[in-house]
């Protein structure tokens, strides 16, 4: 474990939030507010050596989109795949050098090969990118942004899908990703969304405060403050998709007892037919429970 202080202002002065029990260990970690900035963070957490433990084999960022695979949870996965390809073309210039940083089993750098872009990922958790090269054939750096060693100035756009809670330091990796845009770069990210109904109605139990592998939480405030500090404006915003898996999880966090949830996954089908409606207003109104961000490099 490891302490430390407030990213965005270097403050060290934590308001407790609450504490939230880790749904793979069962390990508590806590959850403070900067009383300096507002930024929302774990100020104790796994240190590096220790991440492994917190992101098991069957974590969802790790399922894969198989050739072939018709099934209902594949045809999802592929419209958001699609989806948030789409909101990236939004914003870009050209089909140019996109680097995805944590680009996990390489799912959405597949589906941007396929369409066309140069891709390059970094993913610091070894037996996921060893998927992505193995089963992509994908070349995937294993490490972070900072380890890396990248040439400047030298990606059309970057993308941080579900990432940048989980990275130690969003300052740094804003940085980084500064270093290595081209003049006007584009930068596309996805967070858990504070403003979302989901939130609201989870409370704690809201998958998006998912401890320990989120390390910092972003209000719309504290976000347009790190971009700026970081060299980046913002550009736009959408809520692209998110809310059915992300639901179906936080409905898990409620339910403790192991019978309750078999019932409970055996409905889910028909429940989250029922809950399309919620979804989509929900998406509309840019309140789902993820939230994806365009930002542009400062020329």
């Amino acid at each position: 474990m490891e302490k430390v202080n407030c990213d965005l202002c270097g403050a060290d002065a934590p308001e407790i939030l609450f504490t939230r029990k880790d749904r793979f260990t069962n390990q508590d970690f806590q959850f403070v507010t900067c009383t300096n900035c507002g930024l929302i963070y774990l100020q104790y957490r796994p240190s590096q050596e220790e991440l492994d433990l917190h992101y098991p084999h069957d974590y969802e960022a790790y399922y894969l989109l198989e050739e072939g695979s018709e099934g209902v949870n594949q045809w999802h996965l592929r419209r958001m795949l699609n989806l948030q390809l789409a909101f990236v073309e939004q914003y870009s210039n050209n089909k140019g050098r996109l680097l995805d940083i944590g680009a996990a089993t390489g799912n959405f750098m597949k589906n941007a090969h396929d369409h066309g872009w140069e891709v390059l990922g970094i993913e610091p958790i070894e037996k996921a990118a060893n998927i992505a090269r193995e089963y992509y054939h994908l070349e995937v750096i294993t490490g972070t942004l900072e380890t890396a060693a990248l040439e400047s100035s030298s990606f059309d756009v970057a993308c941080m899908w579900d990432v940048l809670e989980h990275v130690p330091s969003p300052r740094q990796t804003l940085a980084g990703c500064f270093d290595l845009l081209k003049p006007n770069g584009l930068l596309v990210f996805s967070i858990p969304n504070l403003k979302s109904f989901d939130r609201y109605l989870f409370g704690e139990n809201w998958i998006g405060w998912d401890a320990p592998r989120h390390f910092n939480m972003f209000t719309e405030d504290t976000l347009k403050q790190l971009l700026d500090t970081s060299g980046f404006y913002l550009a736009g915003k959408k809520c692209i998709l998110g809310g059915k898996g992300t639901f179906k999880l936080s409905i898990e966090q409620v339910l403790e007892n192991k019978r309750l949830r078999a019932w409970f996954n055996r409905a889910y089908p028909l429940l989250s037919a029922l809950l399309w409606p919620y979804r989509q207003v929900s998406y509309l109104v840019d309140r789902g429970p993820i939230i994806t961000y365009a930002a542009r490099k400062k020329v």
